[in-house]
């Protein structure tokens, strides 16, 4: 048995998973989804599948409470035998929205996935094209290790293992509440002034996830990409994708009448040492950021805003902030971190959940030997907040996903969600 250190997102991640589970949403899963021109090599895909699960004894790990210490770990058991890739027979057409959201809810057609990684292959369409879907649990994984991930799929090589993790020192409860602090005033002042996601007490929370994909052209990623650098810069993505993001949910509150005076982010920023060979568990955290619902107006004034309230947040300490709260609240049993979050924010978690990760399989044109056309993922989101709008980058193609749970949004306003958020990426207004 081998012991390797949890880190604060690991904690979140498995305590909303806890609450997911109680509040009869289900388990927390992910879907990545790779079109390909042609075959892949099957040779390729089983020598990397197989040696993933060799080599990654955190594929059968489970998270547990060390009591010496009081923190959390991931518990090994050794090597894990890899579950069969499922190769399907040839259709038509693309697996659609039905066997998605299947998968999205720990199913398959035969049953439980018994897994938490899970790999079909569906050969679909008249000139060879396959879509491989790679169903994965948020716990154990995210956008970050999904694409090493992938890197090592992509050429059926994980020849090393994963390195050797150092639990980092313990604090004082009290050096970690006065770290804390700065984020714990932030908080009181936001539910003070009123902070709404997409769900309220009394709307269904046990509705299935429920998803739109919004694929770009290459035309429309390319006046996209020009858009967020004469407002960002060549370095720096996340304001711009935050800020449609942040201007969606704006838009949802306004056609419901809602007052939310403040819109409360997580954004995803790296809490983990970088390792090419540190794939399973959670690389990114989050920075919580508090923007004033009144300075969304345009894009380019949300953008603007959104920078002066990272540098501010920065300034104080958001993201030591944010670890320090989360490992205090490590302390508590998993099944009551969230309902206290809740509690403390006025029935929310966040206003939405959001991320960009960067791009998928950079400079790789195909993927075990096949040429690749698209990448991008599709999560499930919890209720609250009932909503996430994600960004998946390929090849300078720009997919995003829009998720929520059934009964939460309605169709309507998925329609008018996906107006603003193709207005703000490409400039072009729908006529």
């Amino acid at each position: 048995m081998s012991i390797l250190p949890a880190t604060t997102v690991d904690f979140f991640l498995a305590g909303l998973e806890a609450f997911m589970r109680r509040s009869g949403q289900g388990t927390h899963w992910g879907v990545t989804v790779l079109r390909l021109e042609g075959k892949p090599d099957a040779k390729i895909l089983t020598q990397g599948w197989e040696q993933i699960h060799a080599q990654h004894p955190m594929l059968g790990a489970r998270l547990k409470r060390q009591w010496r210490g009081w923190r959390w770990a991931w518990e090994t058991h050794g090597a894990i035998t890899a579950p069969p890739i499922c190769w399907h027979p040839a259709q038509p057409l693309p697996p659609d929205a039905a066997v998605i959201q299947e998968r999205l809810q720990g199913r398959s057609s035969d049953g439980a996935l018994t897994s938490p990684l899970w790999m079909e292959v569906f050969p679909c369409g008249a000139d060879g094209e396959h879509v491989i879907l790679l169903t994965w649990r948020h716990a154990l994984l995210d956008g970050t290790g999904i694409n090493l991930l992938l890197e090592k799929l992509a050429v059926g090589s994980c020849t090393s293992g994963p390195p050797l993790l150092k639990a980092t020192p313990i604090d004082t409860p009290g050096r970690l509440y006065k770290r804390a602090r700065p984020l714990m005033d932030r908080l009181q002042a936001m539910t003070t002034a009123g902070c709404l996601s997409a769900w309220i007490k009394g709307m269904p929370q046990d509705g299935r996830p429920e998803y739109r994909l919004i694929e770009l052209s290459r035309e429309e990623s390319e006046k996209a990409v020009a858009r967020l650098r004469a407002l960002c810069g060549d370095f720096m993505q996340m304001p711009f994708y935050a800020a449609i993001a942040a201007r969606a949910l704006r838009l949802l509150h306004e056609r419901r009448e809602w007052s939310s005076p403040e819109i409360h982010l997580h954004l995803p920023i790296q809490v983990r040492g970088r390792s090419r060979e540190l794939i399973f568990g959670n690389h990114m955290g989050a920075m919580p950021l508090f923007l004033d619902a009144g300075e969304l107006g345009t894009l380019e004034q949300t953008v603007a805003h959104l920078l002066d309230k990272y540098r501010e947040a920065m300034k104080q300490g958001m993201p030591q902030a944010s670890d320090a709260l989360t490992n205090l609240a490590a302390h508590l049993p998993l099944s009551t971190f969230i309902p206290l979050v809740r509690w403390t924010n006025m029935g929310q978690i966040c206003s939405l959940f959001h991320s960009h990760t960067g791009s998928f399989l950079p400079g790789r044109t195909e993927f075990a030997g096949a040429a690749l056309q698209n990448v991008f993922t599709i999560p499930s989101v919890s209720a609250p907040p009932g909503l996430g709008i994600f960004v998946s980058d390929y090849a300078g193609l720009i997919t995003v996903t829009v998720a929520w749970r059934g009964g939460g949004v309605s169709q309507a306003e998925i329609e008018a969600l996906e107006q603003r958020i193709r207005t703000d990426l490409t400039g072009i207004a729908e006529r």
